[in-house]
């Protein structure tokens, strides 16, 4: 066995809440060794708390605003979203900065990350949301001989209906086996100071699966994977005999959903802004998908069906039109706005914690000047707050000033207002309806994020744990990671 010293697992989207009712129910022995005998509580995430932004966050030590990734996302001045990754040049992981040490790390599908290091000190398989691709052909052979080349590309299939949720789930799992597989024979055959594997596949399932009645059973296989594999960290790896340290992360948490708020209706409804006069919202795309899934009933029956079953189905509801005039909802994007008349849009962030621009001189069409931007922000801001739940409950937990939280950023243009929704709530940026503000959510969003995700860790002899107790948010990792495994 090689001589590493410091074993991560990160987990996608793993919660306390959820690590505790299936280690308890399910009796998984590498989470509840951890709970146990080391350090395990919350890390707060980034806001939003997304992939995007938190992952390169505790790659790097650095908030959004300095690493530069918000989102998958960022927004031009033309209103154009592109697709950002993390780069290395902008901001250096730990493992990079570990290299500097003369220190070897095996780093295996680091979220975010989609261009495989050259640095002869590390060995790489790239991760989501990309393809895998790998830091020599020596590590290459092994994946293939493990049949792991990344993580299986199935979301299409499971939001037309071709595939269950049941194959979903066991197509995650394998795929957590797999590269677990691969981590564990490289281990044992590599000189490293550091692992890290990342397992994404549990965000990707939960997002179709908390809000269902049978999440648990959906859910648990990954969560066994996982933890089987920190079961074997800890037996076979010197950490159960105090010679190593092991952690494991989230970079958020999640939350079953069972309502959306579509903000950019809101906005509309109250005239900060405006669709193009020839958008007719009958004619923007409605999928037969969205129709089916906004009944429970239904969904659950349509799961069951065989696949040419859910074909005549979908055929069926296609036919039977949509009346927008009751209410339907309908899609639309940001180019549907008529941004010479929008003084504000929402954008980019379909999560729990989402974003306001004010459409100021920033942007190609700016229909705010800067004398009114404080003045705007104050409305919108009475306006959310004072938002109720079909209920009659609060809508709005918090709300968070653009500037305080990125800073003066040239990294990107940021958002001036994030707008954070009560638990069982999501924030909705691309659906409208001129008669309505809450939606029920599709299948891709039966579960979606929240701040909290976990953090684990365990060292010989405790070492290290009063360093570990101050570990809070996802900024706090790399600064324990070098501790770790500095040269003293």
């Amino acid at each position: 066995m090689g001589k590493t010293e410091l074993h991560i697992v990160g987990i996608d989207a793993a919660p306390l809440w959820i690590i505790r009712k299936i280690s308890k129910k399910y009796g998984l022995k590498g989470f509840e060794y951890l709970i146990d005998n080391g350090k395990f509580g919350n890390l707060e995430s980034t806001l939003p708390p997304m992939t995007g932004a938190a992952w390169p966050s505790i790659y790097t030590g650095l908030p959004p605003s300095k690493h530069g990734l918000m989102d998958f996302f960022t927004i031009n001045s033309d209103y154009e979203k592109q697709l950002v990754y993390f780069n290395e040049s902008v901001s250096e992981p730990f493992w990079a900065t570990l290299s500097k040490q003369g220190k070897k790390s095996l780093v295996i599908t680091p979220a975010m990350v989609v261009r495989p290091s050259k640095d002869p000190n590390i060995d790489m398989v790239t991760g989501f949301p990309l393809p895998a691709k790998f830091s020599s052909d020596k590590i290459k052979n092994e994946a293939i001989k493990y049949d792991f080349l990344g993580e299986p590309d199935i979301e299409k299939d499971i939001k037309s209906g071709s595939m269950s949720f049941e194959e979903a789930s066991k197509r995650f799992s394998e795929s957590i086996k797999k590269r677990a597989e691969l981590s564990k024979s490289l281990i044992k055959k590599g000189d490293y100071d550091l692992s890290f594997t990342c397992f994404t596949e549990t965000d990707r399932l939960q997002h179709f699966a908390l809000n269902r009645d049978d999440w648990e059973a959906l859910a648990y296989p990954l969560y066994k994977e996982v933890s089987d594999f920190i079961e074997w960290l800890i037996n076979n790896t010197g950490i159960k005999n105090s010679e190593r340290s092991i952690m494991i992360m989230s970079d958020h948490g999640a939350q079953p959903i069972h309502n959306k708020f579509l903000i950019n209706s809101w906005l509309i409804n109250n005239g900060y802004a405006k669709l193009k006069e020839n958008i007719d919202s009958a004619a923007l795309a409605y999928t037969t998908r969205e129709k089916l899934m906004s009944n429970k009933a239904l969904r659950q029956i349509y799961d069951r069906m065989p696949k040419t079953a859910k074909s005549m189905t979908r055929k069926l509801i296609s036919s039977s039109g949509v009346n927008v005039k009751e209410g339907i909802y309908s899609r639309m994007h940001d180019f549907d706005l008529d941004m010479g008349n929008t003084r504000a849009f929402a954008s980019i962030s379909n999560d729990p914690v989402s974003m306001i621009w004010i459409n100021d001189s920033r942007f190609s069409e700016s229909a705010v000047k800067h004398g009114e931007k404080a003045i705007l922000m104050g409305e919108l801001i009475r306006g959310l707050k004072g938002l109720k739940t079909e209920k009659g409950e609060k809508l709005i937990n918090k709300i968070v000033d653009g500037k305080a939280y990125y800073g003066n950023t040239r990294m990107f243009i940021p958002p001036d207002l994030l707008i954070k929704v009560r638990k069982g709530y999501t924030i909705d940026v691309f659906n409208y309806s001129p008669k309505r503000i809450f939606m029920k959510p599709e299948p891709a969003k039966g579960g979606d994020h929240i701040c909290e995700g976990i953090f684990g860790f365990m060292s010989p002899n405790g070492k290290f744990l009063t360093d570990a107790r101050r570990v809070k948010s996802v900024l706090d990792i790399r600064n324990i990671v070098l501790k770790v495994l500095s040269r003293g």
